[in-house]
């Protein structure tokens, strides 16, 4: 004779997931990030912005000294299944804000804030440490300035992006009206720039021919290349150049790294030794193979 042992259902309630809250001084830079693990937390986030260090957010490089608010709040089910006053989801809501005044106010059901736990109120992010070792680690975006030459473009930022690093192109970025000088600060993170020499303009001098005109790169691209030198220093900027005939090159920056851009590897070889010079820590076995 058998007998049938009855034992009670045990629930095992899955680990909670956390969301992020940041208000950044961009606006388009503000917003939450959903269902991310404590670990998750703790090292894409609270560590970083505690150490007073630069970290991801919504696939966006953030300086902590720019965060106007930070704030943390978990629940057990997912940010898809939670439910603002106004019937809302949290995930679709474009209001922000309202989102986090309403957890603030315990009306969203199943939503807890825990931001002290993991961001005490009077801790300020601690000044950022200057070190090679940290700049090393936290310094994964490159400058790149370039013309109208976009095989030398593509060319170098599919070289970064082997080496698992992240190109910045200078002329593809969001400006908002403002020049380098101005938006820099937005780059506080990147140590090392590419500026790509092309010849996109001509001239001659008004008693000559047109036919002996001379090819120089754009003026734009020559200012950006000065502010850099000055920004950077000259060790943590490098300059490729096309080779090409009557192709002038800016004679009043004197130290320069210039490099002849060819349809050979050595100017792939002079990128991994001005990055690795400069504290970045690159494979050549990515770009060489």
């Amino acid at each position: 004779m058998h007998r049938t042992l009855d034992y009670p259902l045990i629930r095992v309630q899955a680990p909670p997931k956390y969301h992020i809250y940041v208000e950044y001084a961009e606006p388009n830079k503000s917003g939450i990030r959903f269902n991310v693990s404590q670990e998750e937390l703790v090292r894409t986030f609270t560590s970083p912005f505690n150490e007073g260090k630069p970290f991801w957010f919504m696939g966006k490089l953030l300086n902590p000294h720019k965060v106007a608010k930070a704030a943390i709040f978990w629940s057990y089910q997912t940010a898809d299944k939670l439910i603002l006053p106004n019937q809302e989801n949290l995930v679709v809501a474009k209001d922000k804000k309202y989102v986090l005044d309403n957890i603030v106010k315990g009306k969203v059901k199943g939503v807890y804030l825990c931001t002290e736990k993991f961001l005490p109120p009077t801790q300020k992010p601690a000044a950022p440490m200057q070190s090679v070792k940290s700049s090393s680690v936290v310094r994964r975006r490159v400058l790149v300035v370039c013309g109208t030459d976009d095989k030398m473009k593509h060319a170098v930022t599919n070289a970064l992006i082997k080496l698992q690093l992240v190109p910045v192109v200078m002329c593809e970025e969001p400006s908002q009206g403002r020049k380098i000088v101005e938006r820099f600060q937005d780059y506080a993170d990147v140590g090392f720039a590419v500026v790509l020499l092309s010849p996109d303009e001509s001239l001659y001098d008004k008693d000559e021919s047109p036919t002996k005109r001379k090819l120089r790169p754009r003026q734009d691209v020559v200012f950006e290349l000065g502010f850099l030198l000055g920004k950077l220093g000259k060790g943590n900027v490098l300059v490729f150049q096309r080779e090409c005939a009557n192709f002038e090159s800016p004679a009043d920056f004197e130290g320069i790294k210039v490099t002849a851009f060819d349809d050979r590897n050595s100017w792939k070889l002079a990128l991994i030794r001005e990055l690795a010079n400069s504290g970045y820590s690159v494979d050549a076995n990515r770009i060489l193979q």
